[in-house]
């Protein structure tokens, strides 16, 4: 094979992580017209990046993580950091977590992404209020944890598929 291919289905390989995560972004920031649904549209680049930095951190480094957040950010006119503080969260977290949750059965997985989604919107109900100097509706935070968590399966399967669809040729598993 040509050496500059090969660089370059690497690289594209590598980009794996980054694509998927933007593309949750930009799934999760898609107004699609139902009524009251952008309030709780599961927050699918939280998926993504519980997903990468378990199973493949070092294509998905912070500096990613902050971008896919601000991105989300500019997308959605949310106040700008906090979802960037979000997910670098998330990502540090599940990035400590990783050789625990690496040797468990998906239903502990689950069970992990469960709690960091709970807290997750927690932290984002919490810093909302503050930046709006309002009592907002915790339920639409909960309702949007629950959504996700519930998602998280199918999620996983499909960054599963991406994940072994840029895996070099001859590697295993």
């Amino acid at each position: 094979m040509n050496p500059a291919l090969a660089r370059s289905l690497l690289f594209v390989r590598g980009m794996v992580p980054t694509a998927t995560t933007i593309a949750a972004v930009m799934l999760s920031s898609v107004p699609i017209g139902i009524p009251y649904y952008s309030a709780v549209t599961p927050f699918f680049p939280l998926i993504a990046v519980f997903y990468w930095s378990i199973y493949r951190p070092e294509l998905l480094p912070a500096m990613t993580v902050f971008v896919a957040g601000v991105l989300f950010d500019i997308f959605t006119g949310g106040p700008m950091g906090l979802i960037a503080l979000i997910l670098l969260a998330v990502h540090g977290i599940a990035a400590s977590q990783r050789r625990i949750l690496l040797g468990q059965s998906f239903w502990v997985e689950w069970a992990g992404f469960t709690l960091v989604a709970a807290g997750a919107a927690a932290v984002g109900w919490v810093l909302s209020c503050g930046f709006q100097f309002a009592f907002l509706p915790p339920a639409q935070f909960a309702i949007q944890a629950a959504l996700t968590a519930a998602l998280y399966p199918a999620g996983s399967w499909l960054l599963g598929r991406a994940a072994r669809a840029a895996r070099p040729i001859g590697v295993v598993a």
